[in-house]
C-alpha cells in the first residue's frame, strides 16, 4: 500500500472535520461537484495474472469413476463367545521352533508382527494359535487368506497378564468359504494372542501381520473412522501396509472451492481416490468445485512400494468463490479465508460466494433515537481504485478484523470494508447527544460470511463522537486487477 492512500483512521477524522456542528439539522456531506471519474476494468488497467485461475476450475464431471471395491475390515459376523486362559509359566517355554501342536492358547507360537504364517488345520473346529508383544501403541493389521473349501476365523486377545485370562479385543469372522479376513487394530503395549478357528472345512492358510507404529491419526481405515482435515495446512502419514487405507473427510457446503494436494514420498507408490457416498474416482492435484455434500479421500498403496518410515503429504484448502465466471478480479487474504470478487461491468459484487447487499438499517437509543438507513441507488458504485478513493476522501476494499459495537458481535470477525460512492447514506438523529446527516459517500463494514452490511465506518456521528470502533487490518492479495495502476 502506498504512503498516499488514505487510511481509515485519517479518514474517519477528515470526513469528521468536514461534518463542521449543526445542532439544529442534519449536515450534509458529499463527493466533488463533478461525477467521480471511475477507472475501467481490464488488460487496460494493468491486470495481473489471478491466483485464482477460474478455468482451472474442475468439477464431479471431472472425475473418473475408479475400478475399486473396498476390502471389509473386523467383520465380526461370527462372535467367538468361548473363554481362554493361559497358564503364564508354560506359555514362557514356548518359542518359534517348538514342535508343540499350537492348538490352544498355552501352545502358541510365539510370533514377531512384520512376519508371514504358514500353517494348516486337519479338522473342522481345529484351532491355531499366535502370540506377540507390543512395546508400544501399535496400528496392528492381521490379512488372512485360505483356501476356497475352507471358512477360518481370526480372533485377537489381549493377555490379562495379572489372572491369565483373555480378553477378545478384535478380528475377522466372515461368514463363507475362501473369504480373505481382514483385522486392524489400535493395540496398547502387552501381550496379544491371534486365535484362527477352521469354522467349516480344513486346508491350509497365509497370514500377513504388520505393525505401525509412526502414524498418529490411525485407525482410520474407514468412512466411520476417517480423519478430519486441517483447514490449509499439510497433514502428513504414513502407509504402513499394504492393507491401510488413510481416510480423510472433507465436507462441501455451497460455493466452496477445494484446492487439493498430494505428494508421497521417494520409492513410495501410492494413489488416492475419493468417495462421495455412492461411488469411488480417481482424483489428481487440482482446484475443485464439487457438489455439496460429504467426501472421504482415500490414500492406499498401489504397489508394494509403502513405508512406516516415510510420511506422504495431503492438503485441502476451501475457500468461497460466488459461480459467476465474470466475477474474476478480486481482493482476497493469502489464506484466501476472505474473498471479494467483482465482475467487469462493476454491477455485480460478492464477498465468499455471497452476494452483497449494499442496504443497511439500525436504530440506537442514545439520550434520544438514532435512525441510521443505507440505500442503494441505481448509480451507486464501490470505490475499487486509488484515483476514486482520492476522489472521495476513502479507501481501496480491505479486510478488516473487527469488534463493531453495533454489528452484534461479542468478539472479533473477518470483515470486508469497502467505499461506497453515489450512494444515499442518511443518519436521523433526535438525540442532544449526536447530530444527523445525510452523505452520497460512505465506509460500510460487510460480514464476510454473510454479504450483509453490519455497520457503517465512515461518515458516522457515533464514531466521529467518542464511540471506538475497534479493529486491524488484515493484509491482502489482489488478483486480475490492480487498484493503483498508475505508477
Amino acid at each position: 500500500m502506498k504512503i498516499r492512500k488514505k487510511m481509515a483512521g485519517t479518514i474517519a477524522m477528515i470526513m469528521a472535520l468536514s461534518l463542521g456542528y449543526n445542532a439544529g439539522g442534519p449536515v450534509v456531506v458529499h463527493a466533488q461537484e463533478n461525477a467521480v471519474v471511475t477507472e475501467k476494468l481490464g488488460e487496460t488497467s494493468a491486470s495481473q495474472e489471478g491466483v485464482i485461475d477460474f478455468s482451472a476450475i474442475k468439477d464431479n464431471e471431472d472425475l473418473e469413476v475408479a475400478d475399486y471395491l473396498p476390502s471389509d475390515i473386523n467383520d465380526m459376523e461370527k462372535i467367538c463367545t468361548e473363554d481362554y486362559s493361559v497358564n503364564l509359566v508354560d506359555m514362557a517355554d514356548n518359542t518359534e521352533d517348538n514342535k508343540t501342536v499350537n492348538d490352544n492358547p498355552n501352545d502358541a507360537k510365539a510370533i514377531s508382527l512384520g512376519t508371514q504364517v504358514y500353517d494348516t488345520v486337519a479338522t473342522e473346529l481345529e484351532q491355531r494359535w499366535y502370540a506377540f508383544s507390543v512395546a508400544k501403541a501399535t496400528k496392528f493389521t492381521a490379512a488372512m487368506v485360505m483356501d476356497d473349501t475352507a471358512d477360518f476365523d481370526l480372533y485377537v486377545y489381549k493377555l490379562n497378564e495379572t489372572d491369565g485370562t483373555l480378553e477378545l479385543v478384535g478380528g475377522s469372522a466372515i461368514v463363507g468359504a475362501g473369504t480373505q479376513e481382514l483385522s486392524m487394530l489400535k493395540l496398547d503395549e502387552g501381550i496379544y494372542f491371534i486365535g484362527i478357528e477352521a469354522a467349516t472345512g480344513n486346508g491350509s492358510f497365509l497370514m500377513y501381520t504388520y505393525a505401525g507404529v509412526n502414524d498418529g491419526k490411525e485407525i482410520n481405515d474407514t468412512t466411520d473412522l476417517a480423519s478430519s482435515y486441517v483447514r490449509n495446512s499439510r497433514m502428513t502419514a504414513t502407509i504402513d501396509s499394504p492393507f491401510d487405507y488413510d481416510y480423510y473427510k472433507v465436507v462441501i457446503s455451497k460455493n466452496d472451492i477445494l484446492e487439493y494436494t498430494f505428494d508421497q514420498p521417494t520409492g513410495c507408490d501410492y494413489k488416492v481416490l475419493v468417495y462421495d457416498g455412492k461411488n469411488y474416482y480417481t482424483i489428481n492435484n487440482g482446484t475443485y468445485r464439487l457438489n455439496t455434500g460429504t467426501y472421504y479421500f482415500i490414500v492406499m498403496a498401489s504397489s508394494m512400494n509403502y513405508s512406516d518410515d516415510k510420511y506422504y503429504g495431503i492438503k485441502f484448502q476451501k475457500y468461497k468463490l460466488a459461480d459467476d465466471e465474470n466475477a474474476k478480479y478480486m481482493w482476497y487474504t493469502p489464506d484466501k479465508a476472505a474473498i471479494f470478487q467483482f465482475d467487469g461491468s462493476r454491477t455485480n459484487f460478492y464477498v465468499n460466494g455471497n452476494p452483497i447487499d449494499f442496504t443497511y438499517e439500525r436504530t440506537v437509543k442514545s439520550n434520544g433515537n438514532i435512525y441510521f438507513n443505507l440505500y442503494k441507488t441505481k448509480d451507486q458504485n464501490v470505490v475499487l481504485f486509488q484515483s476514486e478513493a482520492m476522489q472521495v476522501m476513502q479507501e481501496v476494499p480491505t479486510f478488516i478484523n473487527v469488534s463493531a459495537p453495533f454489528s452484534g458481535w461479542n468478539s472479533y470477525k473477518n470483515a470486508l470494508v469497502v467505499g461506497l460512492f453515489n450512494t444515499n447514506w442518511r443518519v436521523n438523529s433526535f438525540s442532544s447527544n449526536y447530530d444527523g446527516l445525510t452523505s452520497n459517500c460512505a465506509t460500510v463494514i460487510i460480514d464476510s460470511d454473510t454479504g450483509k452490511v453490519v455497520d457503517v465506518m465512515t461518515p458516522n456521528p457515533l464514531y466521529d463522537n467518542g464511540v471506538v470502533l475497534h479493529w486491524t487490518r488484515v493484509s491482502g492479495v489482489q488478483a486480475n486487477y490492480n487498484y493503483d495502476p498508475v505508477d
